[in-house]
């Protein structure tokens, strides 16, 4: 059963999340956290969202203490006229 309800998630908020995984700047999943001004479990819940609904191949690197994709691709959610 899906947890998630499209009419709860802000794509602002996946834009500005895959903003500082690319830049590899989301910190802590607390400083993430923070950084959007929403919970620590909300931050969660949109990165698993991004995962399983999006695809998006994310992994924690500890080294680097940040959210990192594991390969190149990106989202589109912004209007591309023909």
């Amino acid at each position: 059963m899906r947890r998630y309800l499209f009419c709860k998630v802000d794509v602002r908020k996946i834009i500005h999340i895959n903003k500082l995984i690319k830049a590899q700047r989301t910190g802590s999943p607390k400083a993430l956290s923070t950084q959007l001004g929403i919970s620590e479990r909300t931050a969660h819940n949109y990165l698993s969202f991004m995962r399983k609904e999006l695809k998006a191949p994310i992994k924690w690197n500890s080294y680097k203490n940040t959210y990192i994709y594991e390969n190149n691709g990106e989202f589109k959610f912004e209007w591309q006229p023909h």
